[in-house]
């Protein structure tokens, strides 16, 4: 029976899960894995049990990630012992990993936007071919997947490009349960949906582990740790660093396995002063820099109109497809409103309409977009090439960029934000998701901005990191500019920002002042009721 060491200075013995006498589905023992002179793992020890939730979490680039690509078969260990269901295992191909039983969603929303919903669910189940199953038996299927996590209306036949990125999320959720399976992992497999959305696939994965089905998941949330997990393992630089039942953890000393640090408490003090000391603190006393104006998103709606003030972090937020995502697009362009127009309004208070992306950029309003991946990153291009890549259009000689230029912008960044990317010459798709996101950041920072829309830049980012950036944006907005802050994380936007515009059906349900919000306040609005009348006692 393998043990779970807390590889701590006092190198003490962690009892794994079979204490509970459950059988152990899936052990890992001393596994380790390097890229080049990049140690990803060095002694990484798992245990889940059968019919057990398990939170696998850690700092970006902690090796969870890496890890997960070892369970399922995309990347083998260089060293270490595997063993599933009592034997010995190579997991040397996914194909072979998920005959075995072990379904995987990975961080990265991956879809064939072309395919339907249907042909996504199904994609790989049959090779490059799919023989012998009929279109019913894999519409009744991706129905029956899709029905389980809580979806009542998706049209099986729409083209995945056609999503939002967490339908396209739960489509990949989907593809995994739909298949059969034993151990379900999810590496940051819910960062995408909201609050309600979660719920329900929380409520699958609970009526799943009472079947006997295990699922290991990562998360930067904490509340969703403590509320899903019955056990916790804590990765930190590429070792386990402990386990134990979720019942004998707490979030302090979560945060302290995490970060390596005698105490958290300068990271908790820091959450808390956040929303006192933001950045924008008095930046409703400067003038405006965007006016919105009797904006319809959609037909039926009723007519928007607010203001952004230089200095201010303005928080948005709404359950999935509320319009709050419509609402920062339209900000930039990036989406046509049914009626009503944005202006840019200058120093000297006169308004310019925004009617293109090349206007928003023209007038300093710079978007960064929520789906990374997809919409933001170059996965071939170094992080250099990608975080200067906005530059060539103001720092350029006949077409040649000015790099010494770059570079300096490059070194200021880094170390305002605290980046953490070695070598500026390597792939990008090597960093951690939070390295990553404050490279894309970077990029448009760099551009010297008057208007930041950030569209829900902190997802998938690990606690320290988010820290960070929180601090970074407080110093960006006290530096006069403006930041429209999308979230789904409600504790985020009390934190961060000064108002709180909350959606509900396409239109703006209600403004709120942070300092005299509450979750449940926001909650409330969300639902579209009266978030005066949910106060917290």
């Amino acid at each position: 029976m393998a043990t779970v060491n807390r590889l701590d200075p006092a190198q003490s013995e962690l009892q794994p899960p079979s204490e509970q006498a459950r059988e152990q589905l899936l052990i890992v023992e001393g596994v380790a894995r390097s890229f080049g002179e990049t140690k990803a793992l060095v002694a990484a020890d798992l245990a889940v049990a059968t019919g057990e939730i398990h939170a696998l979490i850690g700092e970006n680039g902690s090796g969870k990630s890496t890890l997960i690509k070892i369970l399922s078969g995309v990347i083998p260990p260089a060293s270490g012992n595997l063993l599933w269901s009592g034997r010995a295992a190579k997991f040397s191909n996914p194909r072979d990993v998920q005959a075995d039983g072990i379904a995987t969603v990975f961080q990265e929303t991956l879809v064939v936007p072309e395919l339907s919903v249907r042909d996504n669910v199904y994609i790989g189940t049959d090779g490059l071919f799919r023989y012998g199953r009929r279109k019913r038996d894999e519409v009744t299927g991706a129905s029956a997947a899709i029905r389980a996590l809580g979806i009542d209306q998706l049209d099986l036949d729409r083209p995945a490009w056609t999503l939002s990125l967490a339908e396209r999320q739960l489509v990949t959720i989907a593809r995994a349960i739909v298949r059969p399976w034993r151990l379900l992992i999810l590496d940051e497999g819910t960062s995408a949906l909201d609050a309600s959305q979660r719920d329900r696939v929380f409520d699958y994965l609970r009526s799943k582990r009472t079947e006997g089905k295990s699922v290991l998941f990562t998360s930067h949330r904490m509340d969703e740790v403590f509320d899903l997990a019955d056990r916790i393992t804590v990765l930190r630089m590429g070792r386990t660093v402990s386990s134990y039942p979720v019942g004998d953890a707490s979030q302090h000393q979560v945060l302290v396995d995490m970060s390596g640090r005698e105490s958290v408490e300068d990271l908790e003090a820091a959450a808390e002063h956040a929303s006192d000391a933001g950045a924008g603190e008095g930046g409703l006393a400067h003038g405006a820099v965007l006016r919105v104006e009797d904006l319809v998103l959609r037909h039926g709606a009723s007519p928007i109109s607010l203001e952004l003030r230089r200095g201010e972090i303005l928080g948005v937020a709404g359950l999935e497809g509320q319009g709050q995502v419509e609402f920062v697009e339209c900000l930039c362009a990036l989406r046509r409103a049914t009626s009503g127009r944005v202006l840019s309004i200058d120093n000297e208070g006169h308004g310019a309409a925004i009617h293109s992306y090349a206007d928003a950029n023209r007038h300093g309003i710079r978007y960064v977009p929520r789906d990374r991946r997809h919409e933001g990153m170059f996965a071939p291009l170094s992080v250099f090439d990608n975080f200067a890549m906005a530059l060539w259009s103001k720092l350029n000689v006949f077409g040649v960029l000015k790099r010494n230029e770059a570079k300096r912008r490059y070194r200021e960044y880094s170390d305002a934000s605290h980046l953490v990317a070695g070598s500026k010459g390597r792939s990008v798709s090597t960093l951690s998701g939070g390295n990553q996101q404050k490279i894309l950041l970077g990029r448009w920072v760099a551009m010297n901005p008057r208007t930041l829309v950030l569209n829900d830049p902190l997802r998938g980012v690990d606690v320290r990191t988010r820290e960070d950036l929180y601090q970074y944006f407080r110093s960006l907005a006290s530096n006069g500019i403006a930041i429209v802050f999308l979230s789904t994380e409600i504790i985020e936007l009390l934190r961060l920002t000064e108002r709180i515009a909350v959606f509900h059906e396409g239109h703006l349900h209600a403004l709120l002042e942070s300092k005299k919000a509450t979750d449940t306040n926001v909650v409330a609005a969300m639902f579209g009721r009266d978030p005066e009348h949910h106060a917290d006692a």
